[in-house]
């Protein structure tokens, strides 16, 4: 984790019981559709992300860390991400060391990575340049080389620690963040819910 001082239970929820619901998806509880977004999030993408670690595929770790930054600013804006988005949300919700590079995050590892399959995008300066590792000790720090080196294993904790510290802000301090609010159900709501979330189909035994 980049930021060693960070405590999760500093964001523990505490709310009373939601009553269990059936019916439309854009009408459920926003309890109910957060937990949606965690179960879609934590077990599914970010699981992904811990197995192609272990696998020893840091690209398609990056790649789904990257995405998941994307999927969670779109909630932030309530909107199509772009780069005003998803810089707000990584100053918002990333640890501090973050804070000199998001600029060239964006640009160069997301825009880079995403649209490019390179750590460098050919379209963009790059004063700043990254060096990916599976996990480093080193996360953000300034190597040998002059790049800034960048661990998978801190991002994967850190995309976390990003989506618990945002749900708690929108679950337990609603009042503080209504424009938040409006900006999450109108993202998830989007064509009735279809595109907030997906679930895995298990596979059928003919």
């Amino acid at each position: 984790m980049t930021d060693k001082e960070w405590d999760p239970k500093d964001y523990l929820f505490d709310f009373a019981d939601v009553p269990a619901y059936e019916g439309e998806l854009v009408a459920m509880p926003i309890h109910h559709k957060m937990e949606k977004l965690r179960k879609y999030l934590v077990h599914d993408v970010l699981s992904d992300m811990e197995r192609a670690q272990a696998a020893d595929a840091p690209l398609s770790a990056v790649l789904l860390g990257l995405a998941s930054i994307d999927y969670l600013a779109g909630y932030y804006a309530g909107k199509q991400s772009k780069k005003p988005e998803y810089v707000d949300f990584m100053r918002r919700y990333f640890p501090s060391a973050h804070q000199p590079y998001l600029e060239a995050f964006y640009d160069q590892l997301r825009s880079g990575l995403m649209h490019n399959l390179v750590a460098m995008n050919p379209w963009k300066p790059n004063e700043i340049s990254f060096t990916i590792h599976r996990h480093s000790d080193n996360h953000l720090a300034v190597g040998a080389d002059g790049k800034i080196d960048f661990s998978v294993g801190h991002l994967r904790v850190d995309i976390f620690r990003a989506w618990r510290m945002w749900a708690f802000d929108l679950i337990m301090k609603p009042d503080k963040n209504e424009q938040e609010v409006r900006n999450f159900h109108r993202r998830f709501n989007k064509y009735d819910g279809v595109g907030a979330y997906m679930e895995e189909t298990p596979n059928q035994i003919p």
